[in-house]
């Protein structure tokens, strides 16, 4: 089964980049001292409004396999604007399958961007969810810019907080290759 998953991803990820469309992978590993966490975003702009895009992420301890995260998501965005997009996703997460509608904000510079996402998710009753994310990649000089991002997620219902992500890295940036040291704060 997993051959003709992998079979499958392999023919549409060669189909798009076919068709002459920007195709975006963007995958980050972060080694810590309880796990190590996966996470990929892959992009695909069908045309300057529409967008479909993948964010995958798995946390598994070293030592622990009872506590493993993971959230698989598929997401089509309309753009209104360069900046304000109406999102619809659908997705896997503990403890099961699940589908959001979100409206999202972003806002780039040469070396500096943000952006933020809220809206509502439905996995065995709503809940409001959210993200942030800020880069700042200063010139540092000799092709090397310095980087800094944060990312934090929330999911909160009626009781209280469900989930969420914190995370902050440091490092350097060269062409597209980051290295650095991350706090995983969740």
């Amino acid at each position: 089964m997993s051959r003709k998953i992998s079979l499958l991803i392999l023919i549409y990820l060669t189909v798009l980049s076919v068709a002459g469309q920007e195709l975006n992978f963007s995958p980050d590993l972060v080694l810590g001292n309880r796990s190590v966490t996966y996470k990929h975003l892959i992009k695909y702009s069908i045309n300057p409004r529409l967008s479909v895009d993948n964010l995958t992420l798995f946390d598994t301890e070293y030592e622990e396999d009872a506590n493993n995260i993971y959230f698989v998501r598929n997401n089509f965005s309309y753009h209104f604007n360069k900046k304000i997009k109406l999102n619809a996703a659908i997705g896997i997460k503990n403890p099961g399958a699940f589908c959001t509608v979100s409206l999202g904000f972003s806002s780039r510079t040469a070396n500096f961007s943000f952006a933020y996402t809220a809206g509502s998710t439905y996995q065995n009753g709503f809940s409001f969810e959210q993200s942030m994310v800020l880069s700042y990649t200063p010139d540092i000089g000799h092709n090397y810019k310095g980087y800094i991002n944060l990312l934090a997620t929330a999911n909160i219902n009626a009781n209280g907080y469900i989930r969420g992500l914190q995370q902050f890295k440091i490092g350097m940036l060269k062409k597209q290759l980051i290295t650095g040291l991350a706090l995983n704060l969740d």
